[in-house]
């Protein structure tokens, strides 16, 4: 059975995940950081897909078309071979994590999700270049689109470097509710608005065009309303339909907005809960570093006799008058509480230590009394 000084050690099943960890090879370990964790690689994959995606978009101008298409051609099939690489090498590399061991981390390391996507995205290149070197189709256009769709989608896996597609799922599940709530009531709102309009404008005739012939032109006119775009196709000229459309855009402009504003929320409420639990860390070292020493001189005292057995319960006291300090610190910080039951703990503790100097002094004259 352990003691208790060992329940605040590492265990022994740490120590031997630690030295598997330390004997991975140091060329897995490094890759695995550099395609895993290094935001500057992130930003190299940025760049050379953004030159991709320039080299695709001028493919779309008629006088630089038969000269872009080769060009566009061999960067998309060097960064295939390229992508395909880097996933052999990240496949490799994950031998250096212990949850990635073995089958069973094999099969765990391909259910992720970024790795998902790279699989879809070699697929996907394979099967393009596949049948345009079989000429399957008569012309280059669908080989074309496939490669600008790839180029939009190869961005995805940029992702596992920012982590921004998690942290948004988060937040809007976290609010879902309110979120619901605010595009139901829009709904509620924007479907009767369009139907009065209907009723009022459709019988109306402006510059030999009638605007709301139909109910869906009325949804259509409301919805831009609502989001306050105003492509300017579409007016209403009744008294009636401009006061509906008035308040439509004053109540949506609040309505519309209410989602972004929780999102935002949710990010800084986020933030802050990342600061604070970096502002708690050195605190917490100190607290269970005092624990620890706390429980050995316990198990120390247990062994000794005499006068160091004395000594041993004077450390063990001030040990726990250290441990009951920090713990309020520790408070302090994790509450935001004041600091005046903490000014008052140290003048005892003053106090304290005084009377422990002088029973000390007080046994050492008696030792030298008994001894003589």
């Amino acid at each position: 059975m352990q003691n208790e000084s060992e329940l605040f050690l590492p265990s022994r099943l740490d120590k031997i995940r630690q030295r598997r960890f330390r004997r991975a090879p140091w060329l897995s370990s490094r890759l695995f950081h550099l395609f895993e964790q290094s935001s500057l690689y992130g930003c190299f994959l940025f760049l050379v897909f953004s030159v991709a995606v320039v080299a695709g978009t001028r493919t779309t101008y008629e006088e630089y078309h038969e000269s872009s298409v080769p060009i566009l051609f061999y960067i998309e099939l060097t960064l295939c071979m390229y992508c395909l690489l880097e996933f052999i090498l990240r496949t490799y590399a994950s031998e250096s994590r212990s949850r990635y061991q073995g089958l069973q981390g094999k099969i765990q390391f391909f259910y992720e999700h970024y790795v998902i996507v790279d699989l879809v995205l070699l697929s996907s290149y394979a099967t393009v270049f596949t049948l345009h070197l079989i000429k399957f189709y008569d012309t280059s256009t669908y080989f074309l689109h496939g490669l600008r769709f790839l180029q939009l989608l190869r961005f995805i896996s940029l992702d596992r470097y920012i982590r921004s597609i998690p942290l948004i799922s988060f937040i809007v599940w976290q609010y879902r509710r309110v979120i619901l709530a605010a595009v139901y009531i829009c709904i509620l709102l924007l479907l009767p608005t369009a139907y009065f309009l209907w009723l009022v404008e459709r019988h109306v005739e402006t510059n030999g065009q009638f605007f709301f012939k139909t109910y869906t032109d009325s949804v259509w006119f409301t919805i831009n309303s609502m989001a306050t775009i105003g492509y300017g196709d579409t007016w209403p000229q009744t008294l009636t339909g401009r006061t509906l459309t008035a308040s439509l855009c004053c109540i949506g402009l609040a309505l519309w907005t209410l989602p972004a504003g929780i999102i935002s929320a949710g990010l800084t409420s986020i933030d802050e809960k990342r600061r604070e639990s970096k502002r708690l860390l050195r605190p917490a070292a100190r607290l269970i570093l005092a624990l620890w020493r706390l429980q050995t001189i316990k198990n120390q005292s247990r062994t000794t006799s005499g006068k160091q057995q004395v000594s041993e319960q004077c450390k063990q006291f001030i040990a726990r008058l250290l441990y009951a300090r920090l713990c309020r610190e520790f408070r302090r910080c994790r509450y935001g509480t004041n600091h005046a039951y903490d000014v008052q703990l140290r003048v005892d503790i003053d106090r304290i230590f005084h009377c422990l100097q002088t029973i000390e002094q007080k046994l050492d004259g008696v030792d030298e009394k008994m001894l003589k």
